[in-house]
């Protein structure tokens, strides 16, 4: 009797880990709720920092790529790194919320360029929805994080230094809307920013595309279109101002047919389409874009293309900018 008492505890031990996987290979059959279990559980607030997405990772923690997108749609990552990309997966933190969703942090990485989402699940281990929370590697800035705190609440951050070494910042705060399965954007919180002079952080980049270029009512009001890493991805940067009412917003569109771009940004409702011309863009508000604008006023209208300036070459002839 007593040499089974000693015993016991290893043998609830092994009955404990009978069963869980301690690798998700592509050649392995997995469940779903091995799947799942495959993430170190852990208290919260849990938050991912930009940091976290550059330490190196265990490789025998690597989560095949099949096996991933047997439980993920396919098409969520490929919508930030790229058709036909296969990043590596590694687990990073679980959480359930009394017995309702179970939140999934997920690191996502191919070369320097990293990710960080956040996926739920339901209770019976049914993939929700995801949502990138940070990004290393796609753009420039001094810090960045994302956190789901105590109240299941969902926080992104992104700071940024300016050349006058001043700093901005953005904030978004989402909830999981478990009737509508998906994340839900509450609150955002830019910092008061002086843009008497308005910067264009995309003013830099190539123009070479055929609808690349500024387009410009004032120095307060224009759209500037840039070359991205697919001609049919463009880079886009919006401001505009009416009276006390103001709008901003800057990210990839995507042309959905030989002269229209749609601009739409994974977790957010607004969508803006951008109809070009030789000479103009029409701009219009598709999905609700209050997140990036005064609640009085819209994203839209009409916008001349500013002819490209020239610029001296080295032997003192001009040419296209």
């Amino acid at each position: 009797m007593k040499l089974y008492l000693l015993w016991l505890p290893f043998l609830l031990l092994i009955v404990a880990c009978k069963g869980k996987k301690t690798s998700l290979q592509d050649d392995e059959t997995v469940t779903a709720k091995e799947f799942i279990e495959f993430f170190p559980e852990a208290p919260l607030p849990i938050r991912i920092a930009d940091t976290t997405l550059v330490k190196k990772s265990t490789d025998s923690l690597q989560i095949g790529y099949k096996i991933f997108t047997q439980f993920v749609p396919d098409s969520l990552i490929q919508r930030d790194f790229g058709k036909g990309a296969t990043p590596r997966i590694f687990p990073l933190a679980r959480y359930n919320d009394n017995d309702k969703e179970t939140y999934l942090f997920i690191k996502a990485t191919t070369g320097v360029k990293r990710i960080g989402y956040l996926a739920t699940f339901n209770k019976d281990d049914q993939f929700l929805s995801m949502l990138p929370i940070v990004k290393q590697g796609f753009e420039q800035y001094s810090s960045a994080y994302g956190m789901l705190d105590k109240k299941i609440q969902i926080t992104t951050y992104v700071e940024r230094k300016k050349a006058s070494s001043e700093t901005s910042f953005k904030r978004n705060v989402y909830i999981f809307n478990s009737g509508a399965n998906e994340f839900t954007l509450i609150m955002t919180e830019p910092n008061e920013e002086i843009i008497e002079n308005v910067i264009n952080p995309i003013d830099t980049l190539p123009a070479k595309n055929k609808f690349s270029g500024d387009y410009v009512k004032d120095k307060k009001n224009f759209i500037s279109v840039r070359d991205g890493k697919r001609t049919n991805e463009p880079l886009v940067f919006v401001h505009f101002e009416k009276g006390d009412c103001r709008g901003e917003v800057k990210g990839i569109a995507r042309f959905v047919s030989a002269s229209t771009a749609v601009f739409q940004e994974s977790g957010n409702p607004c969508t803006l389409e951008f109809a070009f011309t030789a000479g103009k863009v029409s701009m219009k508000e598709t999905g609700g874009c209050g997140t990036y604008r005064d609640i009085t006023c819209f994203f839209e209208g009409s916008y001349p293309k500013k002819k490209a300036t020239a610029k001296p070459d080295a032997k003192g002839k001009t040419g296209k900018k």
